[in-house]
């Protein structure tokens, strides 16, 4: 299916770049400036904001740059006047206040009977992986589990963002009517998953992250770029507190410097990767996620963050639209046709993407198939 959707996305682009539509005239933002649509380089947030910056400018609202702009500084701070920014609540939550997002489990009451010193495993060619099937002789030493409280949810993420932004405010004095505040969030949540490969959930009967207690001392790891000890140490330290403690899995190795979780975990160098659950290569690859009931890991949104009194009322419901579309189906088509081995610009999967979801219509000759591409 997914090769179908990408050669009719080609066959479609090329067609459509012969018959370009007609965009109404742009009109300024309420101040009399460009609207322009900022982001922090991150995951979905440059899609994202190619998104909504392609959707403000069709319905006439005069954008500044149609990709949208990454900027150095965190997305959030740069949002006000005719400045949209685009944030991930979740990863925003778990490097600006890990206790809020991350908190401290109990100590454990118990000591399991073996726990192997934790290392950063090396992913030169030099490095020997786990291999699963270790995992598959070893004798479970489960810890009992205490209960602890639940990682951030979509709403607690997002009051650290609103946090941020009203001690921003104080601090430069702007007035309450004009300060920057969130405009609208995705419908689906980004949620932090542990997965598996099948061959691994079938070997050691695995349904839900809990079940991982006392399996992971043989077993290899591996966290997104920015939650590795390198990146992030404290926030590194109380996702791997939280794991062991709530889950009971405290694995022998984690691999430092892995660009992709993804590929590690289905080339067996780890068996365990945390990865967002919108994230579309679990489904390509049929991995599988654990259940979380308990909320070990945690959550957020992608959030559109602007200062109300600049914008017009259009441009607001513009936005609106744009994030409702977000949900778990539609943050996980967008992230497919921007990332992989064959991403698309951001522009034309902007493009692709308002088309799909019926916010745009399409170029003529563009071939669009019944319901979806996907």
């Amino acid at each position: 299916p997914t090769g179908l959707a990408a050669s009719a996305l080609v066959l479609s682009l090329a067609l459509g770049a012969c018959a370009p539509q007609a965009d109404a005239p742009p009109t300024p933002s309420a101040s009399g400036a460009p609207i322009t649509v900022v982001h922090g380089g991150e995951g979905l947030e440059a899609a994202v904001a190619a998104v909504l910056a392609r959707h403000l400018r069709l319905h006439g609202h005069a954008v500044a740059d149609e990709d949208g702009v990454a900027v150095e500084q965190p997305a959030w701070s740069a949002a006000g006047g005719d400045t949209v920014a685009v944030v991930d609540t979740l990863a925003l939550a778990v490097a600006a206040d890990p206790a809020a997002a991350l908190p401290s489990p109990p100590t454990p009451t118990s000591t399991p009977s073996s726990t192997p010193a934790e290392t950063e495993a090396d992913t030169s060619a030099d490095a020997v992986p786990t291999p699963s099937a270790t995992a598959s002789t070893a004798v479970p030493s489960p810890t009992a589990l205490p209960v602890g409280d639940p990682a951030a949810d979509a709403p607690a993420a997002g009051r650290v963002l609103e946090t941020l932004l009203a001690e921003e405010t104080a601090a430069a004095g702007t007035p309450q009517d004009e300060a920057p505040a969130v405009l609208s969030s995705s419908a689906g949540v980004l949620r932090l998953t542990a997965v598996v490969t099948q061959t691994t959930a079938a070997r050691l009967e695995l349904e839900s992250i809990t079940d991982l207690n006392g399996r992971c001392e043989s077993l290899t790891a591996v966290a997104p770029p920015p939650l590795t000890a390198a990146a992030d140490p404290d926030a590194a330290t109380a996702l791997r507190a939280r794991l062991d403690r709530l889950a009971g899995c405290r694995p022998e190795t984690w691999l430092a410097d892995t660009e992709d979780p993804t590929a590690a975990v289905v080339a067996d160098e780890a068996q365990v990767a945390l990865l967002t659950g919108t994230d579309p290569e679990i489904d390509a690859n049929t991995l599988v996620p654990l259940e979380d009931d308990g909320r070990v890991l945690p959550e957020g949104r992608l959030t559109a963050v602007g200062s109300a009194a600049t914008l017009d009322d259009d441009a607001e419901r513009r936005i609106a639209e744009v994030m409702s579309a977000l949900d778990g189906d539609g943050l996980r088509e967008l992230e497919r046709l921007t990332t992989g081995a064959d991403p698309l610009p951001v522009a034309e999967a902007a493009q692709y993407w308002l088309v799909d979801h019926g916010l745009e219509d399409a170029p003529e000759d563009w071939f669009v198939p019944r319901g979806s591409w996907f």
